[in-house]
């Protein structure tokens, strides 16, 4: 019983399988979360990019033509008034006087004439405030900038917007200065430039780098750079690093590239862009660290999640597995205590047939000698005595005391068999031909009957004592054919249950009444009128005494069903 139990409790593969299935199905839920999430973050990561780049592209796009507007604007005013001060001049020379009125009508302009050599002419029409030294090398640039026109080989120079017209930038600061040359109709040059302060704010006004490094100081950003057609790119990093085609790129979502040189990774978007029918280009680089923190984040939050969702189906599992098993425990329970009740009526059973047992030896004992005595008497009787006329009657008497002693002394040795142990001699026995045996033997009272007898059963062998399981069997058949009728059917069946050979012997007869059921193995209990009421009793000890059992399941008007379960190894 122990071990069936242990049997019951064993883990159910198919658990382990579903458990299994499960896990799965969570860690490649969570894998796609994760590709799904990561790809939501590079995503978000690359609209918010490029939402900067076209904020920067917009605003350098802005920035750069705000720049060409402004001059544009410087030069056409410094062009416009340069022509005014040329026909002023062509007139009536100009003076001093004129040309500090025209500065202080233009405060952001310095005006300068010079003569057929190239030297000053009227003087500055402002006080400059650069110093000596500053002044001298600025002399020794314009004079190399008017070059062009003092040889006749040029009508317009600007310097300060396109510097291919300069053909000497000896210093930065030089190469920057605005500067707008003309002819003189009189001989010589006449020239526009701006003042230091106009200088300053035109420089801060048309510095794009000094714009884009503004933006550097957002969390994370590490380069920025504008390309607008051919133009020279405008370029600021944080770091000093310079992303160029040494870098390794690799494609991390539509305009989102992962940038790499040596232990160095930064992410990149790159982002095309369009202003007044101009292509453009704006990379934004900024560190991995972002990336790589959510992408930890994601991680982390999956791995705690799909723990949680793993545990919690271990223990959905072991509840599943404790339920089944207090289910089973339940179901073994009530079995067991069906085969307790069983036994115990059993045990109840024979302890009645062994005290009935024992009184019937006792009584047939004490009978059997006078029985014979009484016997050998009547049958002297019959055999030496004449009572003359009335001698037929006296032996007709005497013959039949004789017959009931004998019938007597039958009953008497079926009692004194029930009580003593069946002397049981085992051999191997076919089922199917054991069946077939007693079928032959009832075949003809049955048809006599018109009542169906059919064997179902395969070749399967068991150990039994052929003599004593044939009458226990033979018993049982016989009652079927009482309690049958015309038209009924009478089956005999056998299969093999692990190591149980289990015979059935089921009638369409008229049943037996359920509290007949409790009592029908009782020695002496019968329902037939000529009935010994041993027959049954001594099946049920035959069945005991090869250590099986028998069982009865009938309702009356339906038919009976004796189950007889005997193991196939004695």
């Amino acid at each position: 019983m122990l071990r069936a139990v242990k049997n019951i409790l064993k883990l159910n593969p198919w658990y382990i399988g579903l458990y299994i299935v499960v896990l799965i199905l969570l860690m490649l839920s969570s894998y796609l979360e994760y590709k799904s999430r990561y790809r939501n973050v590079l995503q978000l990561i690359q609209d918010q990019s490029s939402m900067t780049a076209a904020v920067i592209a917009q605003s350098g796009s802005g920035q750069a033509y705000l720049t060409e507007e402004l001059k544009r604007s410087y030069i056409d005013r410094a062009i416009d008034m340069l022509s005014i001060l040329n026909q002023i001049d062509q007139a009536q020379k100009l003076s001093r006087s004129d040309l500090n009125k025209w500065v202080n009508d233009e405060t952001i302009m310095s005006i300068t004439t010079y003569d057929s050599d190239g030297k000053k002419d009227g003087g500055f029409g402002t006080v400059s405030k650069n110093t000596e030294a500053e002044l001298t090398e600025d002399n020794t640039w314009l004079q190399n900038q008017l070059q062009p026109i003092l040889s006749k080989k040029s009508e317009l120079i600007i310097v300060g917007v396109d510097q291919g017209e300069s053909i000497f930038t000896p210093h930065d600061s030089i190469a920057d200065q605005f500067l707008v040359a003309i002819p003189r109709d009189r001989g010589g040059v006449i020239t526009c430039q701006l003042s230091l302060e106009a200088e300053q704010n035109f420089k801060y006004l048309t510095a794009m780098e000094s714009a884009l490094e503004e933006l550097l100081h957002v969390n994370g950003l590490q380069y920025l750079k504008l390309a607008l057609d051919d133009r020279e790119p405008y370029y600021v990093t944080k770091s000093g690093i310079m992303v160029d085609d040494s870098w390794t790129r690799e494609p991390l979502a539509d305009i989102l590239f992962k940038v790499s040189k040596g232990d160095s990774s930064l992410l990149e978007v790159v982002r095309p862009v369009f202003f007044n029918s101009s292509l453009g280009e704006v990379r934004i680089g900024f560190k991995a660290d972002t990336l790589l923190s959510l992408k930890g984040q994601i991680v982390y939050q999956i791995l705690i999640r799909t723990t949680l969702f793993t545990l919690l189906a271990f223990v959905l599992l072991i509840f599943l597995l404790v339920r089944r098993n207090a289910a089973l425990l339940e179901e073994e329970k009530k079995r067991i205590e069906a085969e307790v009740y069983r036994l115990e009526k059993l045990n109840r059973l024979r302890e009645k047939q062994a005290a009935v047992g024992e009184l019937a030896a006792g009584v047939a004992h004490e009978i059997r000698n006078p029985l014979n005595a009484i016997g050998i008497v009547a049958q002297r009787l019959k055999r030496e005595f004449s009572t003359g006329k009335d001698q037929l009657e006296f032996e007709s008497l005497t013959g039949t005391m004789v017959s009931e002693i004998s019938r007597i002394n039958e009953s008497l040795q079926d009692f004194l068999e029930y009580t003593r142990p069946t002397p049981l001699n085992i051999s191997s026995l076919d089922l199917v031909g054991f069946l077939n045996s007693i079928q032959d033997l009832y075949k003809s009272e049955a048809m006599e009957q018109q009542i169906t007898l059919t064997v179902q059963a395969g070749t399967l062998q068991f150990d039994g004592d052929a003599g004593y399981l044939r009458q226990a069997i033979s018993n049982l058949v016989r009652n079927a054919l009482d309690a049958c009728e015309s038209g009924a059917s009478i089956t005999l069946s056998g299969q093999k249950q692990g190591d149980l050979i289990i015979v059935n012997i089921k009638d369409t007869g008229a049943g037996i009444a359920e509290d007949q059921l409790s009592r029908i193995f009782d020695l002496y209990y019968t329902t037939k009128d000529m009935g010994t009421g041993v027959g049954l009793a001594l099946t049920h000890k035959i069945i005991a005494d090869h250590h099986g059992t028998i069982e009865v399941m009938s309702r009356p008007g339906e038919g009976t069903t004796f189950e007889i379960e005997l193991p196939v190894k004695q």
